[in-house]
């Protein structure tokens, strides 16, 4: 009867070892999905603000960066509750004010942006940090992406005329559907908030 209730301990404890497992596996794949999203767009951004590209492409891109977020740029729901369209944060060293635009028009805003050219660089997929997921619905999770994005500016002429490196954390949203193969996870991105801005 003891040797029963031994076997049976050991195969939970197994059990419950092999499932912890696979559930910090998951959590391991769907952060890096996550990173690998928040990359791709600042992919996105630096080809909208490279005007050495032509207005059409850059519009291209710029519904290449909608189709990443919840919404694509429009409101959305979740567990049953509305919320507005995505927005992203900016500042400036030149002032203290945090402005928040909806997503789709600060895409158009840097597409449109006066400057000669502009360079719009983000952190390297493999250096950006995500948080541990969190569960806001059935089969919904959220994380945060922490990243840096150098931002330079420059005259017709070529000359360096302001440039600044901002810290941002990107929300995530992880959508969990069951498929014949097994689940399925779909990442799609949130609102960017902006942290800390300084002079480079």
């Amino acid at each position: 009867m003891v040797k029963k209730i031994l076997s049976l301990l050991l195969l939970t404890l197994i059990w419950t070892s092999n499932a912890n497992a696979q559930e910090e596996e998951n959590q391991a794949l769907i952060q890096r999905r996550a990173a690998e999203m928040v990359s791709q767009l600042g992919d996105y951004l630096n080809y909208m603000a490279d005007k050495g590209k032509s207005y059409k492409t850059r519009q291209y891109y710029r519904k290449k960066a909608l189709n990443l977020f919840i919404g694509k740029g429009n409101s959305y729901e979740i567990g049953g509750r509305q919320f507005p369209a995505v927005s992203m944060q900016t500042t400036s060293v030149n002032t203290k004010a945090v402005r928040t635009t909806p997503m789709s028009t600060y895409f158009n805003n840097l597409i449109n942006l006066k400057y000669g050219n502009v360079s719009l660089t983000t952190t390297e997929v493999g250096k950006i940090k995500v948080s541990d997921l969190k569960k806001v619905d059935n089969d919904t999770y959220m994380c945060t992406c922490y990243i840096e994005q150098v931002f330079k500016g420059y005259s017709k002429d070529g000359r360096p005329i302001y440039a600044d490196i901002t810290r941002k954390s990107v929300m995530c949203y992880i959508t969990v559907e069951q498929t014949v193969t097994g689940p399925e996870y779909i990442v799609q991105l949130g609102n960017i908030t902006a942290t800390h801005t300084e002079r480079l």
